[in-house]
């Protein structure tokens, strides 16, 4: 029985303490759980600032690449398309500079795609949780 009376005044401390009648949490711990849930909040709206700002930096690097690249491919298929308007080529040099053209092209393509990634991926957020807009 001796439990019981050490008990006893433990529990009269603990209901002397002032609760939140809705919950049951004493105000210093709805204190330091506020605190922790807004240090948490403001941690993950500065993370989202720098992913965002890492998205816009892959597109402009992913739209420069495409555009540094395309310049010179479009030198290849013009000289390519020169080359084939030539009528005094042979068969295999004409083979090989359609070779040049089909390959010039499929590049092109993928250029293209890659720039269509790198426009859709500067759009703006609409999703206001994602963006990190309050």
């Amino acid at each position: 029985m001796r439990a019981g009376v050490i008990v006893a005044p433990a529990r009269l401390a603990l209901s002397m303490v002032p609760k939140d009648s809705a919950t049951g949490a004493t105000p210093k711990s709805q204190d330091k759980a506020s605190e922790t849930v807004a240090d948490t909040n403001a941690r993950l709206k500065e993370e989202n600032r720098k992913l965002r700002e890492l998205k816009e930096y892959r597109s402009a690097q992913i739209a420069h690449f495409a555009h540094e690249l395309r310049t010179p491919l479009t030198s290849i298929l013009g000289f390519a398309e020169i080359l084939l308007s030539q009528e005094k080529i042979s068969d295999a040099q004409r083979n090989f500079c359609e070779r040049i053209q089909n390959s010039a092209h499929q590049l092109q393509r993928s250029l293209n795609q890659l720039s269509d990634v790198a426009r859709i991926d500067r759009a703006p957020d609409t999703d206001s949780w994602e963006s990190g807009k309050d």
